[in-house]
């Protein structure tokens, strides 16, 4: 019952304010992208700011892990974006995006949180897809109880950067939220998925809904968080002969709470003086 009645809310919520980018866990994998660079290659996806159709009148942002832009050498990235062919599937159709200009960075990070945002313009033609700001779950109904810990979500993302398709769609896995409880956020920035996740899933969506078999029928995608990084063991074997570091995955993915992640969208929109936050 408490389970029902916190998905209802959650479903007030989404219907309040009109999604873009549909229902479905296809939407969700179009809206994510591989993004690539000689000294750091991960997950990323578009956030449009504002609801509705018009995405070229509305400020659009890179999301990612803040690492993933810090890491990268030099001044571009490549965002593999993907198009339709004649025969009706994908291509690759990669943009050039600038992450640093004379060796300044182009992105803003929020202050306290692995997470950071380009504002991105991309050229008309191109085929690409996002989720909407909307679509972000608040601080409110994170204290509300979205997400809460057993919910299944949805991680699409590039997993030592494989891919699942010539295209460059993003693999999707399952999770499960796994710790208890999620607030008060000023002391749980981050919260943890039962998840294999690897190098390449660094900003990857993390999201409830989208007609999991735990989740109502119909509900609609929303975003509780961005991976960061992953938990492991690490255990040292010394011999008279050798010495050897072995790391083991738990398992368990670290994820930024998404209230940061809006935090950070409208920290650049003010600073970009592209949206009033």
């Amino acid at each position: 019952m408490t389970m029902n009645k916190r998905w209802g809310v959650l479903l007030i919520f989404l219907v309040h304010h009109p999604l873009t980018a549909g229902e479905g866990v296809a939407d969700l994998m179009h809206s994510t992208y591989k993004i690539t660079n000689p000294g750091s290659t991960a997950t990323c996806f578009l956030v449009k700011r504002t609801a509705g159709d018009d995405s070229q009148g509305s400020p659009v942002y890179v999301v990612t892990a803040a690492h993933v832009f810090e890491k990268m050498q030099g001044d571009f990235s490549e965002i593999v974006l993907r198009k339709k062919n004649k025969e009706g599937s994908f291509d690759r159709d990669p943009i050039r995006v600038a992450v640093r200009q004379k060796g300044r960075p182009l992105w803003f990070k929020h202050p306290q949180a692995d997470v950071a945002v380009i504002p991105l313009s991309i050229p008309k033609g191109r085929f690409f897809s996002m989720l909407d700001f909307d679509q972000i779950v608040s601080h409110q109904m994170i204290k509300k109880g979205v997400p809460s810990c057993s919910d299944e979500v949805w991680i699409p993302g590039y997993p030592a950067q494989l891919e699942s398709t010539s295209a460059g769609f993003p693999v999707l896995r399952r999770g499960t939220v796994a710790s208890f409880p999620l607030t008060p956020i000023s002391k749980n920035g981050t919260f943890l998925i039962a998840a294999a996740t690897f190098g390449g899933d660094s900003g990857a969506p993390v999201l409830v809904g989208g007609g999991g078999d735990s989740q109502p029928k119909g509900a609609a995608l929303a975003l509780v968080g961005l991976v960061v990084g992953k938990h492991r063991e690490t255990s040292r074997t010394v011999t008279p002969s050798e010495e050897r570091t072995i790391h083991r995955s738990l398992g368990l993915a670290i994820v930024v709470h998404s209230h940061l992640i809006r935090e950070t969208i409208q920290i650049a929109g003010r600073e970009s003086g592209q949206d009033g936050g």
